[in-house]
């Protein structure tokens, strides 16, 4: 485990402008990302052409779960991501649904790193990436919704402590980056109006430390302790 972070991000339908500012904002820090698609978007291109950028996939299979009249099968939830990346070997399933099923359906559908295990991180924790149907598995210890709603708020320090031994992997959403939030309050006041970037910007957190403040925080401690910033296809598994 060399001194890397691994930013990831799950798009959750964000709006052409909140992508244009995740863009933004990792470019003047020149970071390494994955970025876990949902739909197509004004800047996608963009994102395509940046080296520093890997494209993953993150399929909704919410609606087969809850047993929702006609839901798609999972085979086409997962061929609609695919159609919109269709190199994508990077998946994460929104709500974190995984199964052995699926496992084996993204494996043959070209996926090969898998990031739907969230383990909840401690002093002396060891945690390596494992395989499982051929598809590494990737763990990742900081989501920030659950940061949220966390009752102690950890700083980017703690994440970074030698004492952790896991894969620095980090997960952050558009929405919660823009408006900075500082509770998940702030977002379901906003959620109906999700794609009303008028309303979005009416509603930023610039009063109390926020889901922004802890990534700027977590990039300047990171570089000033020598962390370089991969993306999640950088990682090597050992089977």
């Amino acid at each position: 485990m060399d001194k890397k972070i691994y930013l990831t991000f799950d798009m959750d339908w964000a709006c052409d402008e909140l992508m244009d500012f995740l863009y933004n904002l990792l470019e003047k820090h020149d970071a390494r990302a994955t970025v876990n698609i949902t739909n197509e978007f004004r800047s996608m291109e963009k994102y395509r052409k940046n080296s520093k950028f890997v494209l993953g996939i993150h399929p909704n299979f919410n609606r087969i779960i809850d047993g929702m009249g006609g839901a798609e099968r999972k085979e086409t939830v997962l061929n609609q991501c695919k159609e919109i990346i269709p190199d994508a070997i990077v998946a994460r399933s929104h709500s974190l649904f995984s199964s052995s099923p699926l496992t084996k359906l993204l494996y043959d559908n070209g996926i090969r790193y898998e990031l739907n295990c969230f383990i909840e991180p401690h002093e002396g924790i060891c945690v390596y990436p494992w395989f499982f149907q051929e598809v590494l598995q990737v763990p990742f210890f900081y989501e920030d919704d659950l940061y949220l709603l966390g009752n102690s708020k950890r700083t980017p320090q703690f994440y970074l402590s030698e004492n952790i031994k896991m894969y620095k992997v980090f997960n952050f959403h558009p929405i919660h980056l823009f408006l900075n939030s500082e509770s998940l309050e702030r977002y379901e006041r906003i959620r109906e109006n999700y794609h009303d970037f008028a309303i979005l910007k009416e509603n930023r957190n610039t009063d109390s430390y926020g889901i922004l403040d802890f990534f700027e925080e977590l990039i300047g401690f990171a570089q000033k302790e020598g962390y370089q910033f991969d993306t999640i296809t950088e990682i090597k598994g050992r089977k």
